[in-house]
């Protein structure tokens, strides 16, 4: 039960993050001598894309999202063809964030404006991806102290319910982690 209690954590903070949220659709600007306006990474470890948006006081805002997880990161090298050739794009964006001159803004659902399963799922994979070492490291905590507790009552043989009902939690836990 304790990843679905992570699940519904990180589901609080999906629900914060999308009420800040505001549609925008843009043309990427060229810069630093690239050819194209919307920038994937493929050949990262983990796929990300990147794009330059000029504001109303000519000023350059870089756009960037990185992706962790084997379907994002299979989904993003699928649909990257696509993604390269518009020359309008539309995305979720925070309203009033400010961005310094290092920093990047995050963007979510891009080029998918409606509001359905998908967005809501870049907002978790975002939010997944940003505490992704603390799950790591509360997985391993829960897996070897629930372990070790198992075995110190009687072990799996005794407690087969338990044993099992450990087993999808831990099941559970890595496809949290690594979808």
């Amino acid at each position: 039960m304790f990843p679905l209690v992570l699940t519904s954590i990180i589901l609080s903070k999906v629900t914060r993050i999308d009420s800040n949220l505001k549609l925008m659709r843009v043309q990427p600007v060229l810069k630093d001598n690239n050819r194209e306006r919307i920038i994937i990474d493929k050949h990262a470890s983990k796929r990300r894309i990147y794009f330059y948006i000029a504001d109303n006081n000519s000023k350059i805002i870089k756009y960037e999202r990185d992706y962790r997880g084997f379907i994002s990161d299979w989904s993003i090298l699928f649909n990257n063809n696509k993604l390269e050739t518009n020359s309008t794009i539309s995305f979720y964006s925070e309203v009033n964030q400010k961005s310094k001159s290092e920093d990047s803004i995050p963007f979510f659902s891009i080029n998918n404006e409606k509001k359905n399963f998908s967005y809501y799922f870049d907002i978790f994979q975002y939010i997944k991806n940003q505490y992704f070492f603390l799950l790591l490291i509360v997985f391993f905590i829960y897996a070897f102290i629930g372990g070790g507790g198992i075995d110190r009552f009687g072990g799996i043989t005794q407690y087969k319910t338990i044993g099992i009902l450990f087993a999808l939690d831990i099941a559970y836990f890595l496809l949290l982690l690594f979808w």
